[in-house]
């Protein structure tokens, strides 16, 4: 007790900016603890100031965050699914490839499981659960049900955060005129949002929004938050579709023209969106050339793209496929861009060196778990207000 006691002293003895600092190194969910420690403490993380500085740290040592579908061991008969399945969540420190702990399991998820969606840059995952469909916010570990949809024919999901108000918004797209199971899409794509809130709840219901551009396409195929607005890619679509997060207005953006090929039905390419340095990107993946070229869009006013890297793969291999794009920040001159290749493998290519580095160790990571979906990871305090 006595040390204990000399512990709790000198650590009052600490100016509030070094216990910043010190604080601002931890979890949210484990700073969520510390608030019910003395008044000063809750006063302490609590405080804009102190919420900035952590949310500084975050975006400048991003996680990456592994979620995979355990494999199921339990299947009645080759006709049917297994009686249960679990979802594994995992994060993972980039800057050290040898690095890799359980953050977080899903408990079961019943036989009638579609899918989990991963949102690019955010601390949730959705997932679907006896036809159910659920949101995981990963800093806290709170699960709350999403209300039912009145459309059942998803063509893709997206989810963006306003900084200003401290929300989500979760935007889904629908067919109506297609059944869900139909092989082939290119029916009118109808739009209805959410906002999850800080503190809960969650709302009753969806709203739908009326100003969709008439888009003829058959799912989201890559989307990226930049400045307030989520940036979408539909597979058989002909543009780039804009949707502003506050305002909830849509807006068409066309794609750069400067030696690149519409990714349409019968391109080998693979066109993916994603921010890099505050600008939206769209990366382009040219297998027969085994590169891949990044053109940013350095003035949204008058659209305007600019090829700004090319990053030769014939190291990785040819016979690749690239699912997604992110950028880690090392200093203010340099970055890393994490490429995300099917399989459920990673690496990083350093813009300044110009060299790649495999994430993570890859016999313990990805290739014992199947189906494996993986992102930069941002914590953020906010709370779903349900467990």
């Amino acid at each position: 007790m006595e040390r204990l006691e000399e512990v709790h002293e000198g650590i009052q003895c600490l100016s509030v900016d070094l216990l910043s600092n010190i604080l601002a190194r931890l979890p949210v969910r484990l700073l969520g603890q510390l608030m019910s420690v003395s008044k000063p403490w809750l006063a302490l993380i609590s405080d804009p100031h102190f919420r900035k500085l952590h949310r500084y740290r975050a975006i400048k040592s991003p996680k990456l965050l592994i979620v995979k579908q355990a494999t199921p061991t339990d299947r009645i008969s080759s006709n049917w699914g297994p009686l249960h399945r679990s979802l594994h969540m995992y994060t993972m420190d980039v800057s050290n490839k040898d690095v890799c702990g359980t953050y977080y399991t899903k408990g079961i998820i019943g036989r009638h499981y579609n899918c989990f969606y991963m949102f690019p840059s955010t601390n949730l995952v959705c997932y679907s659960d006896y036809g159910w469909e659920y949101v995981c916010n990963l800093a806290t570990k709170e699960v709350s049900a999403l209300p039912r949809s009145s459309f059942r024919s998803r063509r893709g999901m997206v989810c963006g955060y306003i900084l200003a108000t401290n929300e989500y918004k979760i935007v889904s797209f629908f067919d109506p005129d297609m059944d869900r199971y139909h092989p082939n899409g290119g029916g009118k794509l109808v739009c209805e949002t959410l906002t999850l809130r800080d503190g809960g709840p969650v709302p009753c219901s969806w709203r739908q929004v009326e100003d969709l551009p008439q888009l003829a396409a058959l799912r989201c195929q890559s989307s990226a938050q930049v400045n307030g607005s989520m940036y979408m890619i539909f597979y058989r679509g002909n543009t780039i579709l804009s949707f502003e997060l506050e305002n909830e207005k849509f807006k068409s953006l066309g794609y750069p023209q400067d030696g690149y090929t519409h990714h349409g039905e019968g391109c080998e390419e693979n066109a993916i969106l994603t921010e890099l340095e505050g600008f939206l990107c769209l990366g382009y993946h040219w297998k027969q050339f085994s590169a891949m070229t990044i053109y940013m869009l350095m003035d949204l006013e008058r659209k305007i793209w600019v090829k700004k890297y090319t990053i030769p793969l014939y190291e990785i291999g040819r016979e690749i496929r690239i699912s997604g794009l992110g950028y880690l920040p090392l200093t203010n001159e340099n970055g890393e861009i994490l490429i995300k290749l099917c399989g459920s493998r990673a690496v990083l290519y350093n813009i300044k060196d110009k060299s790649f580095r495999r994430v993570g160790d890859a016999s313990i990571v990805f290739d014992n778990y199947n189906n494996a979906q993986f992102d930069l990871y941002f914590e953020r305090f906010f709370t779903l207000g349900r467990r």
